[in-house]
């Protein structure tokens, strides 16, 4: 088992118990994260962006379609939370949910609002990648596209997602065990 990291701005352990309003609004840490790194691949592609639009359809078509699929990113995230909503938890303002939830895309992920964020960071990368082959290089981009994923992948596998997991395994067990042998911690379901 993973030890959890122990800071107050990780304070899943004092969330508010189910059907309980939480004391005060909080802004969670892993939304603060992915936005940092939203506006970390934005500024470094943005520029570069700018430059390889004037080559036309060639950069446009390819480069829109990849920010739609980014877009589809942010609302796969939302309808995630949704569902957790529905289950009696509140991922935004730290309600713990009853029960352990493990329907709909718990099933297949024991984190998928952060598994859908790290293929938008990938997306990003690409869309950077794709970008700099039109415009002159930049030291900015490549920060973007190679610091975004592996950043926003060593903080939450490292840090985050244990410190979740130590909340989820404090709160249900047994289950949340049973949970973790079926289900992989980024995608994918385990053979029984």
């Amino acid at each position: 088992m993973s030890s959890a990291f122990q800071h107050p701005i990780f304070d899943e352990p004092s969330a508010a118990e189910p059907g309980q309003k939480p004391k005060r609004f909080k802004v969670a840490p892993t939304f603060v994260i992915d936005l940092s790194f939203s506006a970390l691949c934005l500024a470094g592609i943005t520029p570069v962006w700018k430059q390889a639009l004037e080559r036309g359809a060639a950069v446009s078509v390819p480069t829109f379609a990849l920010l739609a699929l980014i877009l589809a990113c942010y609302f796969s995230k939302t309808l995630t939370i949704g569902h957790l909503d529905g289950k009696g938890g509140d991922a935004r303002t730290y309600v713990k949910s009853g029960a352990l939830v493990t329907t709909g895309p718990y099933g297949w992920s024991r984190h998928p609002t952060y598994t859908v964020a790290m293929l938008q960071f990938l997306l990003w990368a690409a869309l950077g990648v794709y970008v700099q082959a039109f415009a002159p290089w930049s030291p900015m981009l490549l920060v973007a596209v190679i610091g975004a994923p592996l950043g926003f992948f060593l903080i939450n596998d490292l840090v985050v997602m244990p410190t979740e997991e130590n909340m989820l395994r404090r709160l249900h067990p047994d289950e949340f065990d049973a949970y973790a042998a079926r289900v992989n911690r980024w995608f994918g379901r385990r053979a029984q």
